[in-house]
């Protein structure tokens, strides 16, 4: 998975929440870092439904509306 991320502090987080083995440690670095946290956690997430689910397909219905 890559993310683009905007700053090291983003990329040092990725890699804590990558390293992470559960939701409280999870927590922790959302709680640590704040603002950052959670756009990275949620970037994160998203990568990861768009492997799994077809979002490309999601993805090309909201350029037709845009």
């Amino acid at each position: 998975m890559e993310l683009q991320l905007a700053n090291k502090v983003q990329h040092h987080i990725a890699d804590l929440l990558w390293k992470a083995k559960n939701t409280s440690e999870v927590k922790e670095i959302i709680g640590t870092y704040g603002k950052d946290a959670v756009v990275v956690f949620i970037m994160m997430m998203a990568a990861y439904y768009d492997q799994v689910d077809a979002t490309d397909l999601a993805e090309a219905v909201i350029n037709q509306i845009k």
